[in-house]
C-alpha cells in the first residue's frame, strides 16, 4: 500500500470560476478502468479483500483507516488516497461517515510529483 495527499488545484481553464479540483494519478496501460463512489456510514467497514485490479481508494469526506496485508490500521482522512496493488489483501473502516472514489484498473497508477507519499 502506498499513501498520498491528494493535489487539490484551482481551476481558472474555459472561464471556470469557484471550481476546486483533486487529481487521481493517471492510469497507464490500461484495458480496462472503472470508477465507483462509495459512502460508508460511521463505524461501517469494507471488508477484508484482495484487491482484484490495482486500485486506489480516495477519500473525499470524511475519514476513516485502512490497512492491507499486514493488518495494521492507517489513518486516512479527505484529501488522501491510499494506491493496492493487484493482489493485495486489504480492509478499511469509516470513523466518522466517509465518501470515497475507488478507481479500479488492469494498467498502472502514475503518480506525479504534485502526488505527495504519506
Amino acid at each position: 500500500m502506498r499513501r498520498f495527499e491528494l493535489p487539490r488545484r484551482t481551476i481558472e481553464a474555459f472561464g471556470s470560476a469557484g471550481v476546486e479540483m483533486d487529481f487521481l494519478p493517471r492510469v497507464a496501460g490500461a484495458a480496462e478502468t472503472s470508477v465507483h463512489l462509495a459512502t460508508v456510514e460511521a463505524g461501517g467497514t469494507i471488508g477484508v479483500h484482495r484487491a482484484t485490479k490495482s486500485q486506489v481508494f480516495a477519500v473525499i469526506a470524511g475519514a476513516g483507516e485502512v490497512a492491507d496485508t499486514d493488518g495494521v490500521r492507517v489513518p486516512l482522512s479527505a484529501g488522501q488516497l491510499v494506491i493496492w496493488e493487484a493482489g493485495e489483501m486489504h480492509q478499511s473502516w469509516a470513523t466518522t461517515a466517509m465518501s470515497v472514489v475507488i478507481v479500479e484498473s488492469d494498467g498502472r497508477f502514475e503518480t506525479t510529483e504534485h502526488h505527495r507519499e504519506l
